[in-house]
């Protein structure tokens, strides 16, 4: 046991561990009970914690650097980071009762990380999800937490760490908070992922802001970003009718909102809508006034830049068979084809580390060359691998990478969960998995395809023997 003033590494009994019904990644989206099987099944099928307990199921034993960061209530722990992990092993201990049929793990135990003070894990959660955790969160539950940072005072440029747009998350979050009054559980539903094709609407959403005054809001310019409602009567009405209209129609996709326009808003008229007259052609779109487009991805780890939907990279001369790769990867569509997409992901990732590393020269030679990767080429007695070893070459990679920010981006970038989620022949990948794969992947590939001389510099060449 580790032990330091502010906090105690050990290990618990998984039944003293308590699930925290408030915790900022799902509680706006929740609306449960307390009671902690349902706790535990809203996250094994909203929140994906059943992939989690596959990928545990599969291993049979709990990594124990993925400690959960807990705070003592008594006799009891608060669960408050790690809670999907913490479900998983807990629906894995009674699998019949949450539906689950996997291979059975006898984990009584789980490592956990002692806050004795609270506010000091608060700091650490803010600091770590900062720069890590929140690329891997639902778009509606990064926007209310940078909502929550922008209203108590935060800057642009500290949300900006956690999405490189903060006024499009602010403007998510202030929209969700004006809906919802109307809404309710109807409109949670629709944003917060699940089974079926009902959740991971909040891109739709997002896609008719353009139309805000159509609708009866718009929103207020620098610095506040937030909703201002202009009709409250014909607001409530386009809310009522978009979240019935999506629940009749589950398939419908931000696609048919690109193709349309504003036309998609005469789909609302049977359900009690009937939008306002568009401004006429010509008029200046007002400064708050919003455009569609593609979900933003990061740009480039530790640069700032545009939003982008696709990697623009700076080597020139790249091997036409690996752009042919990457923009196939981005050409698909993460609706109608997850499981395509999710896996070409991993794929890309793969095959763009792998020319960097054997295509960069330092000192004239190619970095591949060099004992750091040799692990990753060859086998321990010496003889060439058939196949590349990805695992390895992605962790030798990165620890050459010399800004924390960009090693954590490679760090979290996981190889093996974007395997399973393919491989989940119960579920299948989901639009969400291939959208937030793919916005994850699009860094990475900037960062790794800079110039070569660029990407030397931000590398620890001192380890390269």
């Amino acid at each position: 046991m580790a032990t330091t003033k502010e906090m105690t590494i050990e290990y618990r009994n998984v039944d003293q561990l308590l699930l925290d019904p408030s915790n900022d990644r799902f509680a706006e989206l929740y609306s449960g009970s307390e009671k902690e099987e349902d706790i535990v099944e809203y996250l094994l099928y909203t929140e994906a914690a059943e992939e989690v307990a596959t990928n545990i199921s599969d291993r049979g034993y709990f990594y124990p650097d993925q400690a959960l960061w807990v705070v003592p209530k008594g006799k009891i722990f608060l669960v408050r980071d790690g809670n999907r992990r913490c479900a998983a092993v807990k629906a894995l201990l009674d699998q019949k009762k949450y539906g689950l049929d996997l291979a059975k793990v006898d984990i009584k135990q789980l490592p956990v990380v002692v806050y004795h003070d609270e506010k000091e894990l608060d700091r650490r959660i803010q600091e770590q999800h900062t720069h890590s955790l929140f690329r891997e969160w639902d778009p509606i539950a990064k926007a209310l937490k940078a909502y929550e940072m922008h209203q108590s005072g935060s800057s642009e440029e500290v949300i900006r760490e956690i999405d490189s747009n903060p006024s499009r998350l602010i403007k998510l979050a202030s929209f969700y908070y004006e809906a919802v009054k109307t809404g309710e559980e109807g409109l949670k539903k629709l944003l917060r992922r699940g089974k079926g094709n009902v959740g991971g609407k909040t891109i739709i959403f997002e896609r008719l802001f353009t139309y805000s005054k159509q609708c009866g809001y718009q929103f207020k310019g620098k610095p506040s970003y937030v909703i201002e409602v202009l009709d409250q009567v014909q607001f409530a009405s386009y809310i009522s009718a978009l979240v019935a209209y999506l629940h009749a129609h589950p398939k419908t996709s931000h696609g048919d909102v690109d193709h349309e326009r504003s036309d998609f808003l005469k789909r609302l008229k049977d359900y009690g809508f009937t939008p306002k007259e568009p401004p006429k052609t010509g008029t200046k779109e007002p400064e708050n006034a919003t455009t569609p487009s593609p979900t933003p991805t990061p740009t480039t780890p530790g640069k700032r830049g545009s939003i982008k939907t696709r990697p623009t990279f700076e080597r020139k001369q790249i091997a036409p068979k690996l752009k042919r790769l990457i923009d196939e990867c981005y050409n698909l569509d993460n609706t109608q084809f997850a499981n395509a997409k999710v896996a070409l992901v991993r794929v890309t990732f793969e095959a763009v580390l792998k020319y960097v590393v054997e295509e960069t020269k330092y000192k004239n030679k190619k970095l591949a060359s060099y004992n750091h990767f040799y692990l990753a080429f060859n086998n321990k007695h010496g003889k060439k691998n058939i196949y590349t070893n990805f695992t390895l070459l992605k962790v030798k990679f990165t620890e050459l990478i010399t800004d924390t920010g960009v090693m954590n981006a490679f760090r979290g970038f996981d190889l093996e969960k974007l395997h399973q989620v393919v491989h989940n022949y119960k579920v299948g990948a989901g639009s969400h998995d291939a959208r937030t794969s793919g916005e994850n992947l699009l860094p990475l590939i900037e960062f790794m395809l800079q110039e070569p001389s660029d990407l030397l510099s931000t590398l620890n060449t001192s380890k390269l023997t």
